[in-house]
């Protein structure tokens, strides 16, 4: 079975493509994209694996791929907007590469949060194990449990409640993906090849983080080598992806600013 797409909105409006962070359904951006459906048409993929009866989860050039089939069977060639959190936002990127080939028009771009990073084989096996155990144990506990796990008080500095969104599509996915997956999915957060994008697409991308977030300390570095006409911006006193969920009405604004520029510009 092929990826699922929902889709929310009025097709004649800007199209937005909103990829979720890894072992999230798409119910995890609703706080999001709920509140842009009347000014915009939403695409929101369910990955492969993440939902029942679907097959595993396999690359992110694969999940790329299958999006694009999707855009040209629907007769789409242009995009207002590609967002995407944690692993969303390096499908995103793989995305773009993609659809550039194919001929299809990106205005912007905004990635929060992403894991823009290649680990060492080590790393990625330890990551799985952390990964599976995470996703067995979420298998046989309610929301609420898991909300007050120490590990996500870690990830969200101390507010997990604000996390709930995320927290719940986990515990959603958790029944249903399998170790295939989780590996596959593993090893795409870590394994990010930096596709070229010539510099008027870069100049178009917004990269977003915490500056407390292991990801930002861990590849802003390189994603500035990579990507040196890109637009980078650093949250203080946040978690990861905390600020679009805390502060969502002020986050929704950034994302109403980013699909308009190009139009105040003509």
């Amino acid at each position: 079975m092929n990826m699922r797409f929902n889709t929310y909105g009025n097709r004649s409006n800007p199209i937005i493509v909103m990829l979720t962070s890894s072992f999230c359904s798409a119910d995890s951006l609703s706080y999001l994209y709920e509140e842009l459906t009347n000014e915009y048409y939403i695409i929101v993929p369910e990955y492969n694996g993440h939902y029942e009866g679907s097959s595993d989860f396999t690359t992110s050039q694969q999940e790329a791929k299958e999006i694009v089939g999707f855009l040209k069977e629907n007769g789409i060639g242009h995009l207002c907007l590609i967002y995407g959190q944690a692993m969303g936002a390096e499908i995103g990127m793989v995305l773009i590469a993609q659809c550039l080939k194919q001929h299809i028009t990106i205005e912007s771009a905004f990635f929060d949060g992403g894991t823009f990073l290649k680990q060492p084989k080590l790393y990625k096996a330890i990551m799985n194990f952390k990964h599976k155990s995470m996703m067995n144990k979420m298998k046989n506990q309610s929301v609420d449990e898991v909300v007050n796990w120490k590990s996500v008080d870690q990830f969200t500095k101390d507010d997990t409640e604000t996390m709930r969104p995320v927290i719940e599509s986990m515990v959603k996915t958790a029944p249903v993906i399998t170790d295939g997956s989780i590996k596959n999915e593993t090893e795409a957060r870590y394994t990010f090849n930096f596709p070229y994008l010539p510099d008027e697409m870069q100049e178009n991308i917004f990269f977003v983080y915490a500056s407390d977030e292991k990801n930002f300390k861990s590849c802003f570095k390189h994603l500035i080598e990579a990507y040196p006409s890109a637009n980078f911006k650093t949250l203080r006193g946040e978690g990861h992806l905390t600020y679009s969920v805390r502060k969502t009405d002020d986050y929704l604004r950034v994302i109403r600013a980013i699909c308009n520029r190009n139009n105040e510009d003509d």
